[in-house]
């Protein structure tokens, strides 16, 4: 019993760190510089919202938190990795914790929310740590990127969905 408890843990680790590389990979390989917010438009919020759909809000959250934040690490946004971190990890936990009846309709709620949480995540942060300004011009290019995400994660949960059972 204890052989196949352990061999579950060790596949869900491995799926994991699999899906952080991905959320990392999506999200610098997609990045769009905006100039005026100190930021980034990328879709590797869909990576994110797509695995707290399939896994849960444990693994949600690891993958929001960890693998757009090695992303801002790498790409030399060092002053988002915390906001990130926070941000993204809340994002997934949500995104996993409101999706509860295995819905197309319950996945939309909960993709909906996640794109709210990068939206106001961020302006928040952002309000802070720069200023109103780049807070409030942040607000458009974090809903465009927030609303592609839903849209992807939408098609990409209804394909694996059905792959998967």
């Amino acid at each position: 019993m204890q052989h196949v408890q352990t061999r579950s843990t060790t596949s869900a680790l491995v799926l994991t760190a699999v899906l952080i590389a991905l959320a990392t990979l999506f999200t610098m390989y997609t990045k769009i510089p905006v100039p005026g917010i100190r930021g980034y438009f990328n879709v590797g919020d869909v990576v994110i919202m797509t695995s707290a759909l399939l896994l849960g809000r444990k693994y949600g959250a690891y993958i929001g938190a960890i693998g757009p934040a090695l992303a801002d690490l790498f790409l030399g946004y060092a002053v988002f990795v915390p906001i990130t971190f926070v941000v993204k990890g809340i994002e997934g936990y949500l995104v996993g914790t409101v999706y509860n009846n295995k819905t197309t309709t319950s996945a939309l709620v909960a993709t909906i929310v996640g794109g709210i949480i990068i939206v106001v995540g961020y302006f928040i942060a952002e309000y802070f740590v720069f200023d109103p300004g780049v807070a409030i011009a942040s607000i458009v290019t974090n809903t465009i990127q927030a609303v592609m995400s839903v849209i992807i994660s939408m098609i990409l949960y209804a394909i694996l969905r059905k792959r998967l059972g």
